[in-house]
């Protein structure tokens, strides 16, 4: 009768395997600390602490426009003359102090170093999961505010989202940088540890720790969500729509030429936003159809034009 359970010499060698395989995943998690350590943005992000300093004054807050480099610079400005974030009554913001006002010192600091991490995508893969990112950070801002949240619970999960997988990129890029491929299992087991290093590497809100490790789905006090959990439901349809299209597919209604109906609405503002900042490839708006009245109404306006 043949034995088919595993002998000492079996079991020896599992052993041995299962040790080798904890030293290269250990030597793998050295080196991408390494590279987080080494990340270099283009700029020194130390010099975004003038926004948590009570003390800046308004000149060291504008000087930071020329040391974020162009790139970044530009793309604060564009996102804070948007329609998103409301246009301000004297104009468009020119000068880098209004742009900080204007987005909240949380907002600049975090989108300042997610476009800084952005520019250095050097494949198609690693260029999608910024768009994942992206698009989980705009749905969850939009989940939030239907769901009622305050602006600073809405601001931390946007936030959340907007890093929820900022560990795989980085991973992504040592493998393009040293010509490695890192298993998709391995990645996925690890990088909401990495995710956790970036965010303490860059000083960002502590808050967005508990987002970012992608802990169970959750409900705090008797029935809330905590925000973890918004951003949660805002990846998992992103996570479907790319999975199917390779991009961001939603429907919305959007703005009418005349602007009789709408001047702007949710689809239009998410596709301003994915321009802005350099992704508008990875979003597609569906037009909804126009009610009867709606098509009355353009046909109106078309008439007395």
């Amino acid at each position: 009768m043949t034995n088919n359970h595993p002998g000492p010499q079996d079991a020896s060698a599992a052993v041995v395997a299962d040790s080798a395989e904890n030293r290269r995943e250990e030597t793998l998690l050295a080196e991408i600390d390494r590279c987080i350590d080494e990340l270099d943005v283009g700029f020194d992000f130390e010099v975004l602490d003038v926004l948590d300093d009570e003390e800046s004054t308004p000149a060291m807050i504008e000087g930071l426009k020329e040391k974020l480099g162009t790139i970044v610079a530009a793309r604060l400005f564009s996102i804070a003359n948007s329609v998103h974030f409301g246009k301000t009554r004297s104009g468009k913001i020119t000068r880098f102090m209004e742009a900080v006002n204007h987005l909240g010192t949380r907002i600049t600091k975090s989108t300042a170093i997610f476009i800084a991490l952005h520019a250095l995508a050097t494949t198609e893969e690693i260029h999608v999961v910024f768009a994942r990112c992206y698009a989980t950070s705009k749905l969850t801002e939009a989940i939030s505010q239907k769901l009622g949240l305050s602006d600073t619970d809405r601001i931390t999960a946007s936030l959340g989202g907007l890093f929820i997988e900022i560990g795989k990129a980085i991973m992504l890029m040592l493998c393009h940088k040293q010509g490695t491929k890192l298993g998709a299992e391995f990645i996925e087991r690890h990088y909401p540890a990495v995710n956790r290093k970036v965010i303490e590497k860059f000083e960002l809100p502590e808050a967005l720790i508990e987002i970012v490790t992608r802990p169970p789905f959750r409900f705090v006090k008797k029935d809330t969500l905590a925000l973890s959990a918004v951003v949660d439901m805002a990846h998992a349809v992103v996570e479907a729509s790319f999975r199917q299209h390779g991009k961001l597919v939603v429907q919305s209604s959007m703005p009418d030429v005349e602007g009789v109906i709408y001047t702007s609405t949710a689809g239009s503002m998410l596709a301003e936003q994915f321009q802005i900042i350099g992704l508008g490839a990875y979003l597609k708006v569906i037009q909804n159809e126009w009610t009867d009245v709606e098509k009355r109404l353009i046909e109106k306006h078309g008439k007395q034009a």
